[in-house]
């Protein structure tokens, strides 16, 4: 016999639909409908996932806010949504002496919201006093991508940086205090620092971490090309790594030129774990020369070099720069390709850090010396047990490697005055220079071409160093 049906309601489950909010004029006022301000007070208080798109009138428009924009929610803030765009930002955002950030992506103290998850894309930042775009500890995983930050169209052609924007000074680009958000495909130039992830410089670290963040495909202190430096630049580092900043991917494909001080920087003992790879560092975007101003000219504020390339000093410990993800391409950083280690500002040592499958002082088929850096790998301060292996340190206008008062460092199997290939390009001084302090170190199984002095440099107060 069968059994009769039995037919159950059960209640639909709640969902929340994405809505999209469009800006269709300048104001800078969250209580004009159709502003930015006020598209993004409503994305704050329409739960769930929102889009904020661009409908301005055509050609390049100018949203000068009056204060920071707070993100307490997820949203997607797509520049690329503005009619005509075509890969190049039509909205530009500045910002207000009074305006400490442009957008700020944070949590909602009262409702518990976070904006995790958000995207912001395709605008161009011009003029802000801290950052452009600041990342709290309460939202994650957030996207930053094809925008331009730290420049912005000039009233008589060019670009306006930011650094030159009276009022402002040099302030960041990204600042990060947070965890697994994407920086990509964005051109950063006329700031301080491109992108900082930690706690900065200085101070006692808090103790929290900040990790796997992924910084690729940027153009940082270049033209959007990268091309030039010429007209562009940062004041400070490209990519500077402080207090708490751990097992960040820096790459695949950044190019890091124009820089005042380092490509990239990472500083202090909390820094552990991060890797630099596969980034084109002092050279243009195509490796085949290294970016210098042209003839006549400066980046920004008069500036006219790069000066290291990466610097780990403060106890920066465990990173690689290099590596099994790929080396990186590193070349006219005057003040020295990799240094680990620097008396300099009392910055101190960096322990146990890695140094692998680099080119250094070469173009990227390694057919012709470029630029001029002063060494290709640097250790000192009391630097111990870092590694230096199957990397190519040639062209330098002083040595290929130069170890001064530290210990149980590791250098092997380098092509030291010569490309992987076994062409001759010429270190001007030693392969390997050992100085007063260079002790207990193992330089074995390098292969050296043409260095100008001789291969190996050993002062008489540097001991107990093994050789083969």
């Amino acid at each position: 016999m069968r059994r009769p049906t039995r037919l159950y309601l059960e209640g639909l489950e709640a969902r929340e639909v994405p809505a999209t909010f469009t800006v269709i004029n300048n104001s800078p006022d969250a209580a004009v409908p159709g502003s930015l301000a006020f598209a993004v007070n409503q994305a704050n208080t329409t739960p769930g996932l929102d889009f904020i798109n661009f409908n301005l009138p055509s050609g390049q428009q100018t949203i000068n806010l009056s204060g920071p924009l707070s993100l307490t929610d997820q949203v997607v803030i797509d520049g690329t949504s503005q009619p005509g765009f075509a890969g190049t930002p039509l909205v530009v955002i500045n910002g207000s002496t009074s305006a400490d950030n442009l957008f700020r992506l944070v949590a909602n103290t009262t409702t518990g919201t976070t904006s995790s998850g958000s995207t912001i894309q395709g605008l161009d930042f011009g003029a802000f006093r801290l950052s452009a775009i600041y990342i709290g500890p309460s939202s994650t995983g957030n996207f930053i991508q094809r925008n331009y930050i730290g420049f912005s169209p000039a009233s008589g052609g060019g670009v306006q940086l930011q650094s030159q924007t009276t009022g402002f000074g040099a302030a960041e680009g990204v600042i990060i205090q947070s965890s697994f958000n994407t920086i990509r495909g964005n051109t950063i130039s006329g700031v301080y620092d491109g992108v900082e992830i930690g706690e900065g410089v200085g101070g006692t670290p808090s103790g929290t971490v900040y990790l796997t963040n992924s910084i690729s495909q940027n153009f940082i202190g270049t033209d959007p090309t990268g091309v030039t430096i010429t007209g562009y630049g940062n004041l400070g580092d490209g990519i500077l790594l402080g207090g708490g900043a751990q097992q960040n991917f820096l790459g695949p494909d950044n190019v890091l030129s124009g820089h005042s001080n380092s490509g990239v920087r990472m500083i202090g003992a909390s820094v552990t774990g991060n890797v630099v790879f596969r980034d084109v560092i002092g050279l243009n975007a195509s490796k085949t020369a290294a970016l210098a101003p042209t003839a006549g000219g400066t980046f920004v504020n008069g500036a006219t070099r790069n000066g290291f390339g990466v610097l780990l000093a403060e106890g920066a410990n465990g990173n690689a720069v290099g590596g099994p993800f790929g080396g990186n391409f590193i070349a006219g950083n005057s003040l020295g390709g990799v240094v680990i280690g620097t008396p300099f500002a009392g910055l101190g040592a960096a322990n146990g850090n890695f140094v692998q499958n680099n080119v250094i002082g070469l173009n990227g088929d390694q057919s012709a010396g470029v630029g001029t850096e002063a060494i290709g790998v640097q250790i000192a301060a009391g630097s111990t047990r870092n590694v230096v292996q199957a990397n190519v340190l040639a062209n330098q206008t002083l040595h290929g490697v130069l170890i001064s008062n530290s210990q149980t460092n590791n250098i092997s199997g380098n092509w030291i005055g010569q490309s992987a290939f076994g062409i001759n390009f010429r270190n001007a001084a030693f392969g390997v220079a050992l100085l007063p302090g260079a002790s207990f170190n193992f330089v074995t199984s390098n292969a050296f071409g043409l260095n100008t002095l001789g291969n190996i440099f050993i002062d008489a107060q540097a001991n107990g160093n093994a050789f083969s």
